[in-house]
């Protein structure tokens, strides 16, 4: 996929334009964060994001009227994990890529040095990461509280005897992403600018990651608990814009 991203920006960039057309290369990085939808009868055991990043290179050409096309690639890593109550427990994190073609339009009154920025791009994501089962976990016995028994003596017990079994299912690996942003830029060079940008992630699905905990066990009590994720995400981003020759 990474050898993909690179072969269509390298072709975008080798592209000839006409006279009045400028080409740009723009890398940014930044802080993606998505939500979890919950169901079943037990709501304390959650997904929660913990941290993140991403990653994002776009080829541009940018008209002497304003008007942007080009091509948007990136890559988006979610860490998350199990939490319940005060306890929480870490987990591999889920990531994806996408490609997407991109039109916008760049104002910059009187040549100033701040100009702005508002792009829509949409394609598509692929989601890579793999399925996984959870077989009797007892992440949240590791929290341990020391209790007092009849004869003086202190053992230690579990601060949440919760145990829990199920699977993770990617539903969509490839899904649509329609991705709008807004960027402030300020010039630090006769070519070059820096940039912060806004922007929101809409997969237009229901589901992309579902966890499904048909066993949950709680104090001896059986419960069935579902996260899902459909991926949408917003993102704050920082980055560098490059005026490439005609």
């Amino acid at each position: 996929m990474i050898k993909t991203i690179a072969v269509a920006l390298f072709v975008f960039l080798a592209v000839p334009t006409g006279v009045f057309a400028q080409k740009a290369l723009s890398l940014s990085f930044g802080f993606p964060s998505i939500t979890w939808d919950y169901s079943g009868n037990l709501d304390g055991l959650r997904t929660v994001n913990t941290s993140g990043w991403s990653i994002t290179a776009s080829g541009l050409t940018i008209k002497d009227n304003g008007l942007i096309y080009g091509i948007d690639l990136g890559v988006n890593r979610y860490g998350n994990g199990f939490q319940f109550g005060v306890g929480r427990h870490g987990i591999g994190e889920i990531h994806h890529f996408s490609i997407l073609p991109l039109i916008g339009y760049n104002h910059n009154p009187n040549a100033a040095k701040f100009s702005v920025r508002a792009n829509l791009a949409f394609g598509i994501g692929f989601m890579p990461s793999d399925n996984l089962t959870y077989e009797n976990s007892k992440s949240f016995q590791t929290m341990r509280n020391d209790k007092k028994n009849p004869d003086g003596t202190t053992s230690s017990v579990p601060l949440y005897d919760l145990t829990f079994s199920g699977s993770q299912i990617v539903e969509n690996r490839v899904f649509p992403l329609v991705k709008p942003n807004v960027e402030l830029h300020y010039a630090v060079g006769e070519k070059s600018t820096i940039y912060l940008k806004g922007s929101l992630g809409v997969t237009l699905m229901d589901a992309v990651v579902a966890r499904d905990f048909p066993e949950v066990i709680l104090d001896g009590e059986q419960y069935h608990v579902t996260h899902s994720t459909n991926l949408n995400f917003w993102a704050l981003e920082l980055g560098y814009s490059l005026k490439l020759k005609n």
